[in-house]
């Protein structure tokens, strides 16, 4: 995908144009307790220019009539573990849970070739929103070396277990977490349900190997599968 196209549909995936993609290195994105965080995974077809227009100018007035906004995105730039191919990560938010949920029961009543248009312009699209259960702020510095990591465990008391462990080794390793995100929400036909999906920040791309072969060395046997992505 080129620079262009990857702005151009960035914007059309947040329903308007994230006019700070690739102009600042550093992006805060703010939630307030109750709003509803967006993580969307999205593999993108291409030549479907007219096709977006059309979706976003009936989708897009649907989803904001609903509170839906915009928060951007990045580039995933390479795939370090799991079977999914995605190409860009787009964050959005809405006002609270309930209008989340009814966007996904009324969209169809008003546009209802939805998610046949989806389908057209994302040969995969993975959806995992959040309900904010304090206030949180996402600082992302590109100048950084950025990782999105998801895990799939085999208890929900392994995951407690595991995932502190893997925090304390990533502080240990000059890394920091920027956003941890558990108990989420994936609906039918978007599934993209990890028990936790994590954005590690790190000062260079030797510390994160030396962390990465550090956990492959680790004993993972309660790890059910892994999705990570170098961001950008």
């Amino acid at each position: 995908m080129t620079q262009k196209l990857l702005r151009i549909s960035l914007g059309l995936i947040a329903f308007g144009l994230f006019s700070s993609y690739g102009q600042s290195n550093i992006k805060t994105i703010e939630l307030q307790k109750g709003e509803v965080f967006d993580i969307l995974l999205l593999q993108q077809n291409p030549g479907k220019e007219e096709a977006f227009k059309s979706y976003f100018q009936t989708a897009g007035a649907v989803a904001k009539k609903m509170s839906y906004k915009p928060l951007g995105g990045l580039k995933i730039k390479a795939h370090l573990q799991g079977n999914l191919q995605p190409s860009v990560l787009v964050f959005a938010k809405w006002e609270h849970m309930e209008k989340r949920e009814a966007f996904l029961n009324q969209i169809t009543e008003e546009v209802p070739d939805f998610h046949e248009r989806r389908r057209e312009l994302w040969p995969y699209f993975g959806l995992h929103y959040y309900e904010v259960k304090n206030d949180l702020s996402l600082k992302i510095d590109r100048k950084k070396y950025l990782i999105a990591t998801a895990y799939w465990l085999d208890t929900e008391d392994e995951t407690s277990n595991f995932y502190g462990e893997w925090k304390s080794k990533i502080q240990s390793a000059n890394g920091e977490v920027l956003i941890e995100l558990k108990d989420g929400k994936s609906p039918f036909g978007y599934r993209y349900d990890p028990d936790f999906f994590v954005i590690t920040s790190w000062e260079t791309e030797s510390d994160f190997k030396a962390f990465h072969k550090n956990m492959q060395n680790s004993e993972m046997d309660n790890i059910q599968h892994i999705n990570e992505f170098i961001l950008e």
